[in-house]
């Protein structure tokens, strides 16, 4: 069992010593500093560097990223999709030469959350993962809070973070979806300090958060405030659009060159695939 934090707000004069916290921020500059390492890649670099084509970042540790898309635009069959090449294993076989990679994940657990299906729909989510990997993968979880409160859900996650057996060896966190975590996705102070809450866990663990989140209806905006803010704060932002038998996945937001967009279908196994004849086809009718 687990006790609800106090989610009651924190008094503005907090009390630090500023000086102190003012030193430990200040940034060595005479020092190289290491750019975070990959946890996630999309696709290679066509440009090289002393010859090598490099991978393109997607997700580094100590970062988030989000997809975004309309309701039942098949976002969680994309998020699966990354997941299982995530892992690797026979996953590449739907991808159709597009290189989506783990690295540095060996050994450390990937935990997705569904805070929105019920068990039965929850693992047809889960359920995915080792039929693209072909193997079960014993560090990955698929855990269901659909019935938790909103408090509880963040009790759970901060445990998760802070307490649990698994905190120090935490590679990717997966939440479908982010507004299952805040009571309302237009208030500003509650949308901040959640976000503030992901980027804390994301530099404590140095783990990888991916969100799920939706957009606002007939736009390519994350849904609310909460929508807005979080995708301020994410190295990588994936906005998928229903084409209908089958969703273009394109970066909106990123750091460094992004990969090209694909297209994914759905087999009749329930399992994503990354067809580029409907890529070509929506090319096409974009210029007509």
């Amino acid at each position: 069992m687990f006790n609800l934090p106090n989610f009651e707000p924190e008094p503005e004069n907090i009390n630090l010593d500023l000086s102190k916290v003012f030193e430990d921020s200040v940034i060595d500059l005479s020092k190289e500093v290491d750019r975070p390492p990959n946890a996630i890649t999309i696709g290679i670099d066509d440009r090289s560097y002393q010859g090598i084509h490099y991978p393109l970042r997607f997700a580094t540790f100590g970062n988030i990223s989000m997809i975004v898309g309309e309701e039942k635009s098949r976002k969680s069959f994309v998020k699966s999709l990354i997941e299982a090449c995530a892992i690797g294993g026979k996953s590449n076989n739907f991808t159709n030469g597009v290189e989506i990679t783990g690295h540095n994940l060996d050994g450390k657990y990937i935990i997705s959350i569904d805070a929105e299906q019920d068990t039965y729909d929850a693992w047809l989510n889960g359920i995915r993962i080792p039929k693209m990997v072909g193997a079960v993968y014993p560090k990955y979880k698929m855990l269901k809070w659909r019935e938790k409160s909103k408090d509880e859900r963040l009790a759970l996650l901060d445990w998760l973070f802070t307490e649990s057996e698994y905190k120090d060896n935490i590679g990717l966190v997966v939440m479908d979806g982010f507004v299952d975590f805040v009571k309302d996705f237009n208030d500003l102070k509650e949308c901040d300090e959640f976000t503030s809450k992901l980027m804390k866990y994301t530099s404590d663990s140095q783990c990888h958060i991916m969100g799920v989140l939706h957009l606002n209806p007939n736009t390519e905006k994350a849904r609310g405030h909460l929508g807005t803010i979080i995708g301020q704060k994410c190295e990588t932002v994936l906005i998928v659009k229903n084409m209908g038998d089958y969703s273009i996945v394109k970066r909106k937001v990123g750091r460094g060159k992004s990969f090209e967009p694909f297209a994914i279908r759905i087999d009749d196994d329930w399992l994503p695939y990354i067809s580029d004849d409907d890529l070509e086809k929506n090319n096409q009718l974009e210029l007509t």
